[in-house]
């Protein structure tokens, strides 16, 4: 005969020791009134279906524990739990503390009122449910209305006399709550603000990811620069734990990659979530050179009766994973996970060290979003931004949510009629929260958005969209698009950063797909990507295999420092002159490329050449350099025309420029 299976979720109560209270406000009425009721579907093959339930009973003397079995009445159980009916009916006016207990040894429950034992039931406990949970309610009274606030269940017996109530079980509305985040970084210099001041420029690194700094401009572009190096890493999945159906034994579905500061760290989940009976594993590998990784021995899951594994997490989830930047972040928060978890919506997980985990005990989002959550520490704006896919209308898009207080529930704005899916009607994203990433003019989607702030310069955002075209089901490659403050994203479409138009070991690549993070190495960015040689998901999720037995691969890409985008000059002079700028140190350096001859004068605001500054003065430059100092023949240095407006004019052939700072 089969083992039954029983329902995996904690709040499924039953032969052990548990705690489960509340805070009650009664109304008035004599009830009756459903504190939680728990039901599975059908299990073993069969059409039995299960449910437990707490009730308080009509006239508000007792509550009925009831554990009833369709096929099973001799195991129907209704335990009749004598309580304190003034607090129940709202005679006694407010919130009362209300707890059960049960001890599994006696097989007994106990009820208390404002910490005070009530008269004991008969003994007896819940029978626990089998199968899969299909309905989870709670705090449901005749009328509809609110009964309870602050439920919490515990799998100990957490009091055994008379007590003080708790004054709260949150961290977020107790008596110490999270503060609302602050920025810790400078105020945006580039807004929707059309003054004519002068930018503020001060001594920040200034990324030409667009025209933001630049008044006019002849014989240059703006040209997207695909990484200089593609790099196929030793990286694959060797572990029975680390791949599922979908994705094949070769690689898994990479969430995340950060820096530790001592290592690299990859995070990664076999995509269980996704179809097959394999459980959910959320992996750690780890890198020092980005190019050869290892799997460390955590010793935190249990696997297969064994801790010896990489595994950090076995919640069916996808998300971002990544060490907060943000100063004011608790330690025991100092690494986040942001993750869409199967059914239930968007949450927040603490670690404080990256290795040991714990879910917010509320839910951020009630979403189905389909995974592809990505989130960052917006240090300029003082806030946490998460992309979101977007599914609501068929189409694919990105999504913007942000929170200063990332362990509350966040804003949105409530739709009049949700679009609801899955088997707990959770809704998609429809108008509940403003598109970032929209369908580009080749009607290419958005399936997720790898949007980051850029770390080494104010001012700047970059994301790698991987575009999804529907009909063929694939995503052949990862767009940029960049930002000035994070909210307003200009997409550089074709040809796309990263794109299917290589092989590895003679195999056509088919789909190109940029990870979330960057990693810094001395005046290098590393960024990793998975290539593809199926379309969307491989055969079992729709797509094609279009070679039998060969599968992804980890990639490192390498990319200048801040070289994404640059502004070039390719035949002839360019001329680029700056918008008006106020500026603070001793020399201006360059992040510049420049084969023949570049010039750099400074103008006053007028627009005159600033005696001593002239383009004729002006050492010529000829280097390739990340920090290029530049020099004039009479005048070295700055001091003289820091705090005064001036701008900027330079002279490009054969050039490209990446940015520019006025260095103290």
């Amino acid at each position: 005969m089969p083992r039954p299976r029983y329902v995996s979720e904690k709040f499924n109560v039953g032969y052990f020791d548990w705690t489960w209270e509340f805070w009650f406000r009664g109304k008035g009425t004599s009830g009756p009134g459903t504190v939680f009721e728990l039901r599975s579907g059908a299990f073993g093959g069969g059409s039995v279906a299960e449910t437990n339930s707490l009730v308080l009973a009509a006239g508000a003397k007792y509550f009925i524990l009831r554990s009833p079995r369709k096929k099973a009445p001799n195991q129907n159980l209704d335990v009749e739990i004598p309580t304190d009916e003034g607090a129940m009916t709202g005679r006694k006016g407010g919130w009362h503390h209300i707890a059960f207990t049960y001890s599994a040894k006696e097989r007994q429950i106990r009820h208390y009122v404002d910490g005070v034992l009530q008269p004991l039931p008969r003994k007896g406990g819940f029978l626990p449910v089998q199968g899969n949970i299909e309905q989870f309610s709670i705090g449901r009274d005749a009328d509809g209305g609110q009964m309870l606030d602050e439920m919490r269940l515990s799998n100990i017996v957490r009091y055994h006399d008379r007590f003080n109530p708790p004054a709260s079980f949150s961290s977020n509305y107790g008596g110490r709550p999270p503060v609302e985040a602050v920025p810790n970084g400078p105020p945006l210099l580039f807004g929707e603000s059309t003054s004519r001041d002068p930018i503020r420029l001060g001594s920040r690194k200034h990324v030409f990811i667009d025209g933001a700094l630049i008044d006019s401009m002849s014989n240059l572009v703006f040209r997207v620069n695909q990484p200089t190096v593609r790099e196929v890493t030793d990286f694959s999945c060797t572990k029975p734990w680390e791949t599922g159906p979908r994705f094949g034994p070769g690689l898994p579905d990479v969430l995340h990659v950060y820096d530790d500061g001592s290592e690299i760290r990859l995070i990664y989940t076999n995509g269980a979530m996704w179809g097959g009976k394999k459980p959910d594993a959320i992996s750690m590998a780890v890198s020092k050179d980005g190019l050869q990784w290892t799997k460390p021995e955590l010793n935190v899951v249990v696997w297969d009766g064994s801790t010896r594994n990489n595994i950090l997490l076995t919640d069916s989830s996808q998300g971002t994973m990544f060490k907060d930047p943000n100063p004011n972040a608790p330690a025991n928060e100092r690494y986040k996970y942001v993750a869409y978890v199967m059914q239930r919506g968007i949450y927040v997980y603490f670690s404080p060290d990256g290795i040991y985990w714990s879910r917010n005990e509320t839910l951020a989002l009630p979403f189905d979003c389909g995974g592809g959550v990505e989130t960052f520490w917006d240090d300029q704006r003082g806030l946490y931004a998460t992309f979101i896919r977007h599914e609501g209308t068929n189409v694919r898009l990105g999504a913007l949510a942000e929170t200063k207080r990332i362990t509350r529930p966040w804003h949105f704005e409530a739709q009049a009629t949700p679009r609801l899916r899955g088997n707990l009607h959770l809704p998609t994203i429809t108008g509940e929260l403003p598109v970032a990433f929209k369908v580009d003019d080749k009607g290419r989607q958005v399936y997720r958005s790898a949007a980051m702030k850029y770390a080494w310069a104010p001012d700047t955002y970059v994301a790698f969209p991987w575009r999804y075209t529907k009909a063929q089901n694939v995503r052949p490659g990862s767009d940029l698009a960049v930002s000035r403050d994070g909210v307003n994203w200009t997409s550089y479409g074709d040809p796309l950063y990263f794109t299917s138009d290589w092989e590895i070991d003679g195999r056509k690549v088919v789909e190109s797909l940029i990870n979330h993070g960057l990693i810094r190495r001395g005046n290098e960015i590393w960024q990793y990507a998975t290539a593809r040689f199926t379309s969307h998901g491989g055969a079992s999720f729709g797509g094609e295999e279009y070679e039998s037995g060969l599968y992804d691969r980890l990639v490192r890409l390498v990319q200048r420092l801040d070289g994404f985008v640059s502004v070039d000059a390719e035949g002839g002079v360019g001329t680029m002159i700056t918008k008006p700028l106020i500026f603070e140190g001793r020399r201006l350096v360059l992040n510049i490329a420049s084969r023949d001859e570049t010039r750099v004068a400074l103008l006053d605001s007028r627009g005159e050449p600033i005696p001593g500054f002239g383009l004729s003065e002006c050492s010529p430059i000829k280097s390739d350099s990340v920090e290029y100092a530049v020099s004039w023949r009479t005048r070295r240095h700055l001091e003289s025309l820091a705090g005064k407006v001036v701008r900027i004019k330079l002279e490009m052939r054969n050039a490209r420029l990446y940015a520019l700072q006025f260095s103290k």
